[in-house]
């Protein structure tokens, strides 16, 4: 039997660094060589991509489709650069439009990073699909392996108890053929595994040799006369009941061994029905690794982009933080600023009223205000 290398299944960790694009190709081309001619051929002819060549050219063509949707999700999944603009010195209605620009590159960065989760959560559960997959295909190494290694533990006890009963075979027929030589020596009659042997080989040569019919009939007539040499000897052996048993006896330790063969036989076949059976799990189970990894490696990409447009996002709602904080202290300093002319300018107009100078009753109203009246 073939020796069986055997690999565990453990589900990839979610902080695993992804590989480097080399080593993805490369592990990717390795579980497209464990395919078939026919099923590479049928992943080409899914991705309209032309079947026509040799293996190896099969598997560039299905790596370097692969790379190039790699390349295109790069770069749809490009995060944008942080554009953060010097606010001191603008005005309220400047830091106003600021404002709201960063809250729309804000708002796209929210989105994209909402997106980014959710496709890194549908890797993890692609990945954690196939890494059960995976489990289970090893499981089904270890059940083969297993009946793989039981049935060969048979074949052995089976072969030793053959050797055993082939050994009393021998004996049997050495003392069978014995005492018939003893007892028939004067018969003069050729042994029945001869005379089974040319029988044999003259039917053969009645059906595949072109005959004409004197010989056909000359060759059934050789047939007859053999078989009826057969037919003598059993009845010579029939006639002699010591010559008798020791060929009964013979021939049921002999059809003993003839089971036990077979047995051994059915045994062995079963064996290495499981041994590619096994062979089949652990291919699958390899080629369901490498898909898990590939899902584990997207998944951690798809999570650092997605934190990485997320620091983004965080950056600019501080920075809208940091603009209302501005604007309301310019608030604060025009409201004083206001007060401070309004109670100059009552100042003023008492200054007119007490000097007799006549003022509206707007202005009046001021000056009462200001608490002057």
């Amino acid at each position: 039997m073939e020796s069986e290398q055997e690999t565990q299944a453990p589900a990839a960790a979610e902080g695993e660094q992804p590989s480097n694009d080399s080593e993805s190709s490369a592990e990717t081309a390795q579980g497209y060589n464990d395919l078939k001619v026919v099923e590479l051929k049928k992943k080409l002819k899914e991705l309209d991509l032309p079947v026509s060549g040799k293996k190896s050219e099969l598997i560039e063509r299905l790596v370097a489709s692969n790379q190039k949707v790699d390349d295109e999700e790069d770069e749809d999944e490009k995060e944008g650069t942080l554009q953060l603009e010097d606010i001191e010195g603008l005005s309220r209605s400047e830091l106003r439009k600021v404002r709201k620009k960063y809250h729309n590159l804000a708002e796209e960065l929210r989105v994209k990073r909402d997106e980014l989760n959710l496709k890194s959560q549908t890797h993890a559960s692609i990945r954690n699909d196939l890494n059960l997959k995976a489990k289970e295909y090893m499981d089904s190494v270890h059940l083969y392996r297993d009946r793989r290694n039981g049935l060969n533990v048979e074949v052995g006890q089976i072969r030793d108890e053959r050797y055993d009963i082939s050994d009393a075979v021998k004996v049997l027929k050495e003392k069978f053929l014995r005492l018939k030589r003893v007892r028939f020596s004067g018969r003069n009659l050729p042994p029945i595994a001869r005379l089974r042997k040319q029988i044999q080989e003259l039917e053969i040569k009645q059906m595949t040799t072109p005959l004409t019919r004197d010989k056909e009939r000359a060759l059934v007539e050789e047939i007859s006369s053999l078989q009826s040499k057969i037919k003598e000897h059993d009845e010579l052996i029939e006639t002699d009941t010591e010559v008798l048993e020791a060929r009964d006896e013979f021939r049921e330790v002999e059809g003993k061994r003839r089971d036990l063969s077979k047995k051994m036989q059915k045994s062995r076949q079963e064996a290495q029905v499981c041994h590619n059976q096994m062979k089949d799990s652990l291919r699958l189970n390899r080629s369901t690794r490498r898909k898990a990894d590939s899902a584990q490696r997207k998944f951690v990409k798809a999570k650092e982009k997605a934190d990485d447009v997320h620091n983004e996002y965080i950056e600019y709602l501080r920075a809208m933080q940091g603009i209302d904080r501005m604007t309301a202290s310019h608030s604060r300093s025009g409201s004083i600023a206001d007060q401070k002319a309004s109670t100059a300018s009552a100042e003023d107009l008492f200054a007119k009223f007490l000097a007799g100078e006549r003022l509206s009753t707007e202005q009046l109203m001021i000056i009462q205000k200001a608490g002057m009246l």
